[in-house]
């Protein structure tokens, strides 16, 4: 409900208390009026007439004083007198109160014993009448007799019934137009302000932050839609501000990632010019020394042996260089990575055992499966699990785990995700923390024989298929390379509930 809606009726029910209220204590205020002013009325009448009948005691005068009691009569509100002569034994009545007035015989006789006045309502012939009854006395004080004037209650009900309809339409009257008054005045001064309130905060929700609200107001509604303009115009500056910082800050990323593409090329120029240079002098020199001793086949052997295994190197650093490079497109396809694992340990048999080390496989049964390309992940799982065998030259022991995790990790685009955990952990030679931090670094190698791109490719696989590696070393106690890879679940969503 409005609130404009909810004042107007909240006030309108309390403007119909109280006018019902006043209407009401009104209609009983004319009641007292119009009773007192009948009561005064009859004592008036009952005053003269007491003073008339008791100057013609005895009251033999008969037709005196039914003259009298005719007279009494004639005002239209009474409905007659009845006279009471005590010593007699005389009734003297109005001609329209002949029948039913031994009640009022009865209260004449009482005001008399009592010697008081006596008054109030009685039933007179299914009407309702007010009574007032009195003693006679003589000259001496003695009782002779007494008077009971009977009025019409008719003509007070009347008045108080006409009244009660003139206050009734003043009321409603007053209702109806109080009740128009406060709308008009609600709507006009909260519905409408409230309203252009909401339109303007709706406005800004839809991102117009040039929305203003108009209203010249000098109350709290006024100074609310005033605080909301500054607050618009406070937060266009912000985001004019923000959008202006963002672009600093994306031109600033633009010109450092290029930066960052010109150091990573000169490092590659590098690091290629000597990868392959070298090799390239060593081929130079032997087959210029060739060239000087053709007629010694041994030499001329051990050359072509050297330049055939340098003509390797070089084949095998841009090999892996286009590999780097070229990223091949992912084929997704739903595997057992546990599965996978044994196949890639089956290749490896050969190294393992060469080297005398020792391999524990600790794979969760009922693992959930991968949705990923598989020649890539095995790659993958090669490419570390040769890793843990160089830096096991003595032999050791190599150990490979998998299991199931949810996890909760910043930055991940569904919150809490299911993945599959699989790690490769050796007691190798272990990595200091410069080594750790610089391993998935391109052409960063601490082997003889090394290129540096094959833990960087692995890194950018994992990556691609929406997962990571964390790596913990000692130096001197070993390494474990643990690999995240979103799960499968069983509605066929990626590691989401």
């Amino acid at each position: 409900m409005k609130l404009s809606t909810r004042l107007t009726i909240s006030l309108s029910l309390l403007i119909v208390l109280v006018l019902t209220g006043y209407g009401y204590f009104h209609v009983q205020s004319r009641r007292d009026v119009l009773f007192r002013k009948m009561e005064t009325e009859v004592h008036s009448a009952g005053r003269t007439l007491k003073v008339a009948l008791e100057k013609i005691f005895p009251l033999r005068e008969t037709e005196y004083v039914q003259g009298l009691i005719d007279a009494v009569e004639a005002y239209e509100k009474t409905l007659g007198v009845i006279v009471y002569n005590q010593q007699e034994n005389i009734v003297f009545r109005s001609v329209s109160v002949k029948q039913e007035t031994e009640p009022y015989l009865n209260t004449i006789k009482r005001s008399i014993e009592e010697d008081s006045l006596l008054e109030g309502f009685n039933p007179y012939k299914d009407t309702s009448i007010f009574f007032y009854s009195f003693p006679l006395g003589d000259a001496t004080g003695k009782k002779i007799g007494g008077v009971s004037i009977l009025q019409h209650t008719s003509f007070m009900e009347k008045e108080i019934r006409e009244d009660k309809w003139r206050i009734f339409l003043v009321i409603i009257i007053l209702i109806v137009g109080t009740v128009g008054v406060i709308f008009f005045i609600a709507r006009r001064s909260i519905h409408r302000p409230i309203s252009a309130l909401l339109d303007g905060i709706k406005s800004m929700a839809l991102g117009n932050l040039s929305a203003q609200i108009a209203l010249k107001r000098n109350d709290e509604l006024g100074e609310l839609a005033h605080a909301f303009n500054n607050m618009a115009i406070s937060l266009k500056e912000s985001q004019e501000r923000f959008v202006h910082e963002a672009e600093i800050r994306l031109e600033l990323e633009r010109n450092f990632r290029h930066s960052e593409k010109m150091a990573t090329i000169g490092q590659l120029a590098s690091e290629l010019a000597h990868e392959i240079g070298t090799p390239l002098n060593i081929i130079a020199g032997r087959t210029a020394l060739t060239k000087e001793n053709l007629e010694e086949r041994e030499t001329v052997q051990k050359n072509l042996d050297i330049i055939l295994t340098q003509t390797g190197r070089i084949t095998k650093t841009v090999q892996q260089l286009l590999s780097f490079a070229r990223r091949k497109r992912p084929e997704q396809k739903r595997f057992d990575v546990n599965q996978l694992l044994e196949t890639t340990l089956d290749l490896l048999d050969y190294q393992v055992h060469r080297q005398g080390v020792s391999v524990k496989r600790r794979l969760e049964a009922d693992l959930p499966f991968l949705e990923a390309d598989a020649d890539l992940l095995q790659q993958v799982f090669m490419n570390l699990i040769l890793n843990s065998l160089q830096s096991m030259p003595e032999g050791g022991t190599l150990q490979i785990a998998t299991s199931q995790k949810r996890i909760v990790r910043e930055g991940l685009k569904f919150g809490e995700q299911d993945y599959v955990e699989i790690s490769v952990e050796d007691t190798g030679v272990g990595m200091d923390e410069d080594t750790m931090r610089n391993l998935f670094t391109p052409f960063f190698t601490t082997k003889e024989k090394g290129t540096g791109l094959g833990l960087t490719i692995t890194q950018r696989i994992v990556q691609e298929h929406g997962g990571w590696i964390d790596l913990k070393s000692n130096l001197g106690k070993g390494s474990v390379f643990t690999v995240y890879l979103p799960a499968l679940r069983e509605d066929g969503n990626l590691g989401r509930k």
